[in-house]
């Protein structure tokens, strides 16, 4: 019998997977699994599981939010290539970006039928600053709000949690002046109020890039730097130029392009946000994409 290795964190999102466990370890069952279940109970506990139980298994399926995904991921690629199983996700957490991006299904059967086989496809993988990102590496604007929110406060508002935490700060945003280098050929120096490296459709659940443009396995990531407004209308020309459906663009505030390697230099340490969680503060950050580094269950 095929075996299975089911990593999940029972306090993400609303603390869903409580009521989803019996569904999904039948349908497990169904499709000729032998499942060991392994709940979380600490930060970083499920990078240690990956690690040292994950080889033993034909399939690991993670659940929780982006965290938790992030945290499985870690634990897969410490890994030797050929002993890492093919990775399921099935998302409860608040916001779930990387979900779409992979055309996860909504219904718990369907999930758990995509985790546990579903079309294994290579995706690529980040490396900020030593540490792995699934889909997005950013500082500056309300990259501190997925990680500083109280988890009590997400599972009680969902999303809206993200949105009061984060409704203040619009009057006294923190600029960076950087220089920013791709791939080894263009420097933009400038300031900057948030910048990301992504290999996502969603971010925050709010902006969203069309999916004949974010490619998972083609080397290279949508890089986004936003320029502080100075006028009211700068603000428009930001939210226009964030939802024009296009990762190639320079619209006075907001430059976008692709890389596969870019480096952030800063005259002062700069907060990062690594999927959600904190990743680190340092006057000098470089991001570099890791070509299909790892192979996950997709529902497209």
């Amino acid at each position: 019998m095929k075996r299975l290795m089911f990593i999940y964190n029972p306090k993400a999102g609303r603390q869903r997977v409580r009521g989803m466990l019996p569904d999904l370890l039948e349908v497990f069952a169904r499709e000729g699994y032998e499942t060991t279940v392994h709940p979380t109970m600490t930060q970083g506990e499920a990078t240690k599981l990956a690690a040292q139980l994950a080889p033993g298994y034909d399939r690991l399926v993670c659940c929780g939010g982006d965290g938790t995904l992030n945290e499985t991921v870690c634990g897969l690629l410490s890994l030797p290539e050929d002993r890492r199983p093919v990775l399921g996700y099935i998302p409860t957490g608040t916001t779930n970006d990387f979900a779409r991006t992979l055309g996860l299904p909504k219904s718990t059967e369907k999930l758990a039928e995509v985790a546990c086989g579903g079309v294994p496809r290579a995706v690529d993988i980040g490396d900020s600053q030593g540490r792995f990102f699934t889909y997005i590496s950013a500082f500056g604007l309300f990259t501190d709000v997925s990680y500083s929110t109280p988890q009590s406060a997400k599972n009680l508002l969902g999303h809206f949690a993200y949105v009061l935490e984060s409704a203040g700060r619009l009057l006294n945003i923190p600029s960076y002046h950087m220089e920013v280098t791709v791939d080894g050929e263009r420097t933009v120096c400038d300031d900057f109020i948030y910048g990301m490296v992504s290999n996502t459709l969603s971010v925050g659940g709010v902006m969203s890039l069309p999916r004949d443009e974010v490619k998972l396995d083609d080397g290279r990531f949508e890089v986004l730097l936003v320029r502080p407004p100075r006028t009211p209308k700068d603000w428009q020309s930001i939210l226009a130029a964030l939802n024009a459906q296009t990762a190639e663009r320079e619209d006075g505030a907001v430059i976008g392009l692709t890389a596969s390697r870019v480096t952030f230099r800063c005259d002062r340490p700069v907060a990062w946000t690594v999927d959600g969680e904190f990743g680190g503060e340092r006057q000098e950050t470089t991001v570099k994409n890791l070509p299909r580094a790892l192979t996950i269950a997709c529902g497209l």
